[in-house]
């Protein structure tokens, strides 16, 4: 499989996914991914997509501060 935007070479990797929200940001560390080796674009599986924006939507309900970190593995 290759990259769709440069046509690199893609490899299984973790990422860290930064969200911004009104008030807050939401960083979710070790995210699966797979990521090209040559550009460093980055692509989730489904699965992975929909559990973000699951662990997105809970923190942007319960997170009462400016800024905060979770871990994937953790929060899923």
């Amino acid at each position: 499989m290759n990259c769709f935007f440069c046509k690199g070479e893609l490899t299984s990797s973790t990422t860290t996914h930064v969200v911004t929200l009104d008030k807050c940001i939401i960083i979710v560390k070790n995210v699966p991914c797979t990521q090209c080796v040559q550009c460093g674009e980055t692509f989730y599986a489904d699965e992975t997509a929909q559990q973000l924006e699951k662990i997105v939507e809970t923190a942007r309900r319960n997170v009462l501060s400016e800024v905060t970190i979770l871990d994937y593995l953790r929060a899923a």
